[in-house]
C-alpha cells in the first residue's frame, strides 16, 4: 500500500473516530475501531484508550481548549493506525468499515446540526454550543426609503 494512500486513509479513519466521540454512533464506531486493532493484534491497551477519547473531550470546556484536544486526539489515532496499515495492509476495509460505521446515522447527542444563514441591516447575536461562525461583511446596502 503507498504511503499516501495509508496516510489519507489512517487521517480519514482518525477523523472519523473522534468525531463520532461526540455523536449517538460513539458505541458501535468505538467498537468497530477496536476490532480494527484487535484483528491486527494490538488491542492490550487500545479498548481502554479508546474509552479515553470522550472523556478526554467532555474534560474540555473551553472552545479552544476542546479544538486542540480534538487535533491532539485525531493526530494521535491517525498515527496509531498508519503504524497498523503498514503492518497490516489488510486492514484498510476494516478501516473503511469502521469509518462507514461512524458516518452511519451521525447526529449531535445534544441537538441538531445544521447552517444557518443570517441577513440583517443590525447585529446579530447567536448563542449555542460547539459553533463556528463565519462572519461575511458586505456593503451597506442603500437605505432607498431615506431621503
Amino acid at each position: 500500500m503507498e504511503a499516501d494512500l495509508i496516510a489519507a486513509l489512517a487521517t480519514s479513519g482518525a477523523t472519523a473516530l473522534v468525531a463520532a466521540a461526540a455523536t449517538d454512533t460513539w458505541q458501535s464506531t468505538r467498537d468497530a475501531f477496536a476490532r480494527v486493532f484487535r484483528r491486527a493484534g494490538r488491542d492490550d491497551v487500545v479498548t481502554a484508550e479508546l474509552d479515553n477519547v470522550v472523556a478526554r473531550l467532555n474534560r474540555e470546556d473551553a472552545v479552544d481548549g476542546q479544538r486542540a484536544t480534538l487535533d491532539t486526539l485525531t493526530a494521535l489515532w491517525a498515527a496509531r493506525l498508519r503504524e497498523v496499515l503498514q503492518d497490516y495492509p489488510e486492514a484498510a476495509a476494516d478501516i473503511q468499515d469502521a469509518i462507514d460505521q461512524a458516518h452511519t446515522g451521525v447526529t449531535p447527542r445534544d441537538g441538531a446540526l445544521g447552517d444557518l444563514s443570517v441577513r440583517s441591516a443590525r447585529d446579530v447575536y447567536v448563542s449555542g454550543r460547539d459553533q463556528t461562525i463565519t462572519h461575511h461583511h458586505s456593503p451597506a446596502t442603500p437605505d432607498h426609503n431615506a431621503g
